[in-house]
């Protein structure tokens, strides 16, 4: 008996081995991404594929890291642990993980005790019942193992997305950071520009008891002044905002109580205009997209094998006893039964084709969306390359603009000196200064926010390189 049980055992161990099963080669993977509409339609530049050989490891982030500062480090830190959207999609990964031990547990045997009693009312006898028994479907096609795949597949494709949430959480850090930084220069121009209008106004007034102007310059000046004021207030509170979005970011309760501490460093390291290929392949999105490939093919695999014919072995050990208090001596003449069965598809109306179908139909839209996300990750690049390289020219036309404003306002002092030139010329060419240099901070604030958006477009995985 035992030996029939020990070779039946040995079959059941060879024949899960899963001969209708296929993995998700890279190859396999290949093929199907060459299937994609999207890619078919698009032609990726020389400039790529000429790269594609490039080591990424050698690329060079410098152009990044010279923006990271200690205390900008410490912030995504703290934001990476404290985050309540990065705390919440741990714990999403974390339940995908479990399902997979679910998943693989039906590549076992199962094992489950009963136990019973029975009363007859009119004999007055009672039966003890007491039995293990146990199943186990072959894995003759993969069914099982391809479910066990897809749910592995899926853990590691939400894993990506994770680390792209920590990625973004990150990138939003660092935008508001120095959306703080350039607050803080923000505030300081404009009050020192009300305290130019101010001294203009002082000129008007004195001009105004000479007969020089008269009291719709003074009211002209009053109204911008109060404007300004205005502005100035409307400036304060979205710098306060911006903070208490800051300390969200970071897992803070939002009570404007973060100060940063840090000024615009010069932009010294150059950003390169052409990357290997290999750094968008490894990008996040386009990562938990492979992934997303490889649980569809197996999600197909799996519904084609639940077409086919499937063969249980069960097995039962116990015994009965019309003795309940005896329950104890139930082994001594006890009862095994091993059986086995076989179950087909036969009839259903269809539904396990129709399954296949969309299941087919589902792998071809992940597959759409996979080159949809390299398209997008090509789109991003070229855009952040292309508003860099037009703000490095618009910053050196301003910074070519407030120099010369400069020469002219000391110009301007030297005439003054020798009485060829008045305050009221010099005060209003220093409020020009004071404009221009406010468009700088604007735009030295858009340089730094779109290399941040070039580090995510590339997959933002540099910085610990």
């Amino acid at each position: 008996m035992f030996k029939k049980i020990g070779i039946a055992g040995l079959i059941t161990f060879s024949l899960s081995s899963c001969i209708g099963y296929k993995s998700a080669a890279p190859e396999r993977m290949n093929v199907l991404k060459n299937t994609s509409e999207i890619k078919g339609n698009t032609k990726i530049p020389d400039k790529w594929i000429q790269h594609k050989e490039r080591d990424s490891i050698e690329f060079s982030y410098q152009w990044m890291k010279e923006l990271v500062s200690p205390e900008l480090e410490s912030l995504i830190q703290e934001g990476l642990d404290h985050n309540a959207d990065i705390v919440i999609s741990k714990e999403k990964l974390h339940q995908i993980e479990l399902s997979m031990d679910i998943a693989g547990s039906n590549l076992y045997p199962s094992v489950n005790a009963l136990a019973n009693t029975s009363n007859n009312i009119v004999s007055g006898s009672h039966i003890g019942n007491l039995q293990i028994k146990s199943s186990w479907e072959i894995d003759l096609w993969g069914k099982n193992k391809s479910a066990q795949m897809s749910i592995i597949s899926q853990y590691y494709s939400s894993a990506f997305q994770q680390k792209m949430l920590e990625q973004s959480i990150a990138a939003m850090i660092a935008k508001s950071y120095f959306l703080n930084i350039a607050g803080q220069y923000q505030e300081q121009k404009i009050t020192q520009y009300i305290t130019a209008t101010d001294g203009l106004k002082n000129i008007y007034s004195i001009q105004n008891k000479i007969g020089i102007a008269n009291s719709l310059d003074i009211s002209n000046i009053e109204a911008e002044i109060i404007l300004l004021n205005s502005y100035l207030e409307k400036v304060k509170n979205a710098n306060s905002q911006s903070r208490r979005n800051l300390e969200i970011l970071c897992g803070r309760y939002p009570e404007d109580l973060l100060k940063v501490n840090a000024e615009f460093s010069p932009l010294m390291q150059k950003v390169p205009s052409q990357f290997p290929l290999s750094i968008l392949e490894n990008r996040s999105d386009i990562m938990a997209w492979q992934f997303q490939i490889e649980r569809s093919f197996y999600d197909v695999q799996e519904a084609k094998a639940a077409r086919l014919p499937s063969i249980n072995i069960s097995a039962g050990f116990g015994a009965a006893e019309t003795n309940v208090a005896g329950i104890s001596n139930l082994f001594s003449n006890p009862l095994i039964r091993v059986g086995s069965g076989l179950t087909t598809p036969i009839f259903n109306g269809g539904k396990l084709k129709k399954n296949v179908e969309i299941k087919t139909s589902e792998q071809q839209q992940v597959i759409e969306q996979y080159s949809k996300s390299v398209l997008t990750a090509f789109g991003e690049v070229e855009s952040a390359l292309a508003n860099l390289s037009s703000m490095d020219r618009q910053n050196s036309l301003q910074q070519d603009a407030i120099l010369t404003l400069q020469k002219n306002i000391e110009l301007t002092k030297k005439q003054i000196q020798v009485g060829n030139n008045n305050n009221l010329a010099l005060l209003q060419k220093q409020r020009d200064l004071i404009k221009k240099e406010m468009n700088s901070i604007d735009l030295n604030l858009q340089q730094r926010v779109e290399r941040v958006n070039l580090y995510m477009a590339l997959g933002a995985n540099g910085l610990d390189q």
